[in-house]
């Protein structure tokens, strides 16, 4: 068939009209979109032979609800982009549709998983599969959180994350020690121990290992942590999290926002290993 504008040119057209208006998020979810015309049998009884046209929009299913709200107005911006000529005349966007869902299959310890292909939870895990560095026990509580995560299991993904996390802590704390014994005085490695090694609980661990760090942020930054303080606040969310979850509060916390927590973690895991690996040869 034959438009005066192509689909592609209306797509591009109308994520370029709500950029320059300022809805970059609608702007984002339509350039993963798809935009599809849909010529009518029934005349438009404005010009002899002219038919009527509409389109729909095909998107990610996540964004289906906003993208309908939208409507109205994503309409009326087509409108003004499409030329009705004598053998169309176009009346907007009547649909949304959803994206089917592409998905990847990803092996671990002899068993397939088979995820979304391109979300966090896929990248996380593939970065995992073949990844030397991380040790075998963290690969296990990862994997099992990206599952839980994908499969919208949040109260298990966020306990998950969370072992990750406190196993992490306790290997850095361990890993620090080793550094002081070679570059603190015995005063400093006594209090180190009872403090730190000796915590009774993961929080005040974290505390004071903070302070530690915080003291010597040139030794951090040459494992790639350019803002300690701001780095290392994620292990006190993740271990927040896992508490909530853990325990009955009630509280739960979204799809969205686990997924950025594990986008942040998935930065922060390889620079603690480097630490972990190199603090006691420093």
């Amino acid at each position: 068939m034959s438009y005066s504008v192509s689909e592609n040119q209306m797509l591009a057209t109308l994520i370029a009209v709500l950029k320059d208006g300022g809805k970059t998020d609608l702007a984002n979810v339509l350039s993963r979109s798809k935009f599809n015309f849909d010529p009518q049998w029934e005349f438009s009884g404005i010009v002899s032979y002219q038919r009527k046209l509409y389109s729909n929009l095909k998107v990610p299913i996540a964004f289906r609800s906003m993208v309908m709200g939208a409507l109205p107005y994503l309409s009326k911006i087509a409108c003004s982009i499409y030329e009705n000529d004598d053998t169309y005349h176009y009346l907007g966007i009547n649909n949304v549709g959803v994206l089917a869902i592409n998905l990847e299959e990803i092996t671990f310890e002899e068993r397939k998983v088979i995820v979304e292909q391109g979300s966090v939870f896929t990248s996380f895990m593939k970065y995992l599969a073949d990844n030397a560095d991380v040790p075998e026990i963290q690969k296990k509580y990862l994997f099992e959180a990206c599952e839980n995560g994908h499969s919208n299991n949040m109260l298990s993904a966020t306990v998950m994350l969370g072992c990750s996390a406190e196993l992490l802590l306790l290997e850095l704390s361990c890993a620090y020690y080793e550094y002081l014994k070679k570059h603190g005085t015995p005063s400093e490695q006594s209090e180190y121990e009872r403090k730190v090694i000796n915590a009774k609980i993961a929080s005040v661990r974290l505390t004071e290992l903070m302070k530690r760090i915080e003291a010597k942020p040139t030794i951090f930054k040459s494992f790639g942590f350019e803002n300690v303080h701001l780095n290392f606040n994620y292990m006190d969310v993740i271990r927040q999290n896992r508490n909530d979850s853990g325990h009955p509060t009630g509280k739960i916390i979204t799809k969205e926002q686990f997924e950025m927590i594990l986008t942040n973690y998935q930065a922060f895991l390889p620079k603690t290993i480097k630490a972990i690996r190199e603090l006691p040869n420093l």
